[in-house]
């Protein structure tokens, strides 16, 4: 059942992104449209899609101590992911923004529109809190270091202070469905399925965007990217593994620690490849990330998974 979801949703997202990519290709589409649908993804559907993602939610007070501790280690792993990439980068001699894109990228994973689905489908109701738990932290980040540092090196917001960019509809929209779901508020239900159904938009205008960028490249030499081919190796193997072996000496909720495991194993997330645009950072080389990590996951994820049935 596990590689029929994860092999279904990358299908799906996979038709998407042929899509953009043959629309510039063929001259269908002007490339210059990729910018403003970026604009549209990044200043209305997606702060749509955190609101109603989040406030969507029930705190679960029998789970909120497997939370805690689901938390404190994500912490500590994502610190760790971010150092492994961090050196990685540096060995490879990057450039600043190419850089920070893989350090960001070997670090936070499409924990929301791949791991959703895929962790409901295999874990249920219980997985998906523990999921939403993740994404919120993982986001969290994103929203804020994560902003700090691609518009500290971007190239359109050089004369900025890269302070003031944490301040975005974004980050205000992340604040916001915290509030909400801390104090139980929730939108009216004809809102709330009005702007989830704009917010759910993000999903496909992300791989269009991502197939035209895409298409603006020579994917010819894609397979030179031996850094990206690295960051797969560290992110998608060699951490879930070492997860797996160190998780199953502890005495944790079985389904919280394949939840754990398989969200880091998640390939790198799409949202940074619009934010990468969006602050003028190399989002050419976050497309190409997205691209090969994508790809690999649909052999990656379902033996990622196979090892947490058998070892776990």
């Amino acid at each position: 059942m596990g590689f029929d979801v994860i092999a279904a949703q990358i299908v799906m997202l996979g038709i998407a992104m042929l899509v953009g990519f043959l629309s510039i290709k063929t001259k269908y589409l002007e490339p210059a449209i990729a910018n403003s649908i970026s604009k549209v993804i990044v200043r209305i559907t997606l702060p749509l899609l955190i609101i109603t993602t989040i406030t969507s939610q029930e705190l679960n007070l029998g789970m909120l101590k497997n939370a805690g501790l689901l938390i404190i280690i994500e912490l500590a792993v994502l610190i760790l992911m971010f150092a492994a990439a961090s050196l990685c980068a540096n060995l490879f001699g990057l450039r600043q923004a190419t850089n920070t894109m893989h350090r960001l990228m070997g670090t936070f994973g499409n924990v929301i529109f791949l791991g959703y689905p895929l962790i409901t489908a295999l874990y249920g109701q219980t997985g998906l809190f523990y999921a939403v738990i993740y994404a919120l932290v993982n986001d969290g980040f994103v929203w804020t270091y994560g902003v700090y540092l691609l518009s500290k090196d971007g190239e359109k917001t050089s004369r900025k202070s890269p302070l003031l960019n944490l301040i975005n509809p974004n980050t205000v929209s992340f604040v916001i469905s915290i509030f909400m779901l801390v104090f139980g508020l929730k939108l009216p239900g004809v809102i709330h399925t009005a702007l989830s159904g704009i917010g759910s938009l993000t999903t496909y205008l992300s791989m269009l965007f991502i197939g035209m960028t895409l298409a603006m490249i020579d994917l010819r030499t894609i397979y030179r990217r031996v850094s990206i081919f690295v960051l797969t190796l560290v992110k998608m193997v060699l951490f879930p593994l070492a997860l797996i072996w160190i998780l199953r000496y502890l005495p944790l909720d079985r389904t919280l620690c394949g939840v754990l495991i398989l969200q880091v194993a998640m390939p790198v997330q799409t949202v940074l490849t619009i934010l990468a645009n969006e602050y003028g950072s190399d989002f050419q080389y976050a497309a190409e990330c997205v691209f090969i990590t994508t790809v690999l996951s649909l052999g990656l994820l379902p033996l990622c998974y196979y090892f947490i049935l058998l070892l776990l």
